[in-house]
């Protein structure tokens, strides 16, 4: 199985077992370019799905702005049918890659995520400010989520949610971790690992 098949289906089996105590629980993964270059994503997305249970809303790709623009109409068309189908869109890193804006009118889209490099210096830097409010801003106009990546203080939180940031994510909420500690801090500790070994 290719490493990229793997992660999808180990994560979507693994936020089927947590929705059993959250059900609104969304996992989020990221796609490699291969994966969009091959055709089969949309099949193999849905196969993922039925086979674990996980609702298509409780899934979120993430793609980065140079993955997208290197592209061609097939991985649109996929995105589309899984957008359809219920699945969420990120872009990933938005403001760090060369794509054109008209990609957001282009493409499926559910939310655009901040890259940290802007979150970094929020408090020090008015441009990184004004980056992230026009982002925040272009977001909205367009409809979509944002979340903010990379949020390290309770400063940066506040400013963040200040501009309208829907949701944040960083090490002020926790560090990478296995799963069972996830588990485990969030109260969904017994049934982790067995479930998934089996």
């Amino acid at each position: 199985m290719q490493v990229g098949q793997w992660v999808l289906q180990t994560a979507c089996a693994q936020a089927a077992i947590w929705r059993q105590d959250a059900p609104g629980f969304r996992i989020g993964v990221n796609l490699f370019g291969l994966q969009l270059h091959n055709g089969n994503l949309a099949a193999e997305v849905r196969a993922v799905l039925v086979q674990t249970g996980l609702p298509a809303a409780n899934l979120e790709l993430e793609v980065t702005e140079n993955i997208i623009i290197q592209q061609n109409d097939i991985a649109l068309r996929m995105l589309r049918t899984l957008y359809a189908d219920g699945v969420s869109i990120a872009f990933d890193d938005f403001g760090t890659g060369f794509a054109s804006l008209s990609l957001l009118k282009r493409y499926p889209l559910s939310r655009l995520k901040i890259d940290q490099s802007f979150v970094r210096n929020l408090g020090q830097s008015r441009e990184d400010a004004a980056i992230v409010r026009s982002i925040v801003h272009m977001a909205k106009a367009f409809g979509l989520g944002v979340i903010a990546e990379g949020v390290e203080t309770v400063e940066q939180q506040e400013r963040l949610l200040a501009k309208g940031c829907d949701e944040l994510q960083g090490y002020l909420y926790g560090h990478p971790m296995p799963a069972l500690s996830f588990a485990s801090q969030f109260g969904l500790a017994d049934r982790l690992v067995r479930e998934i070994a089996a």
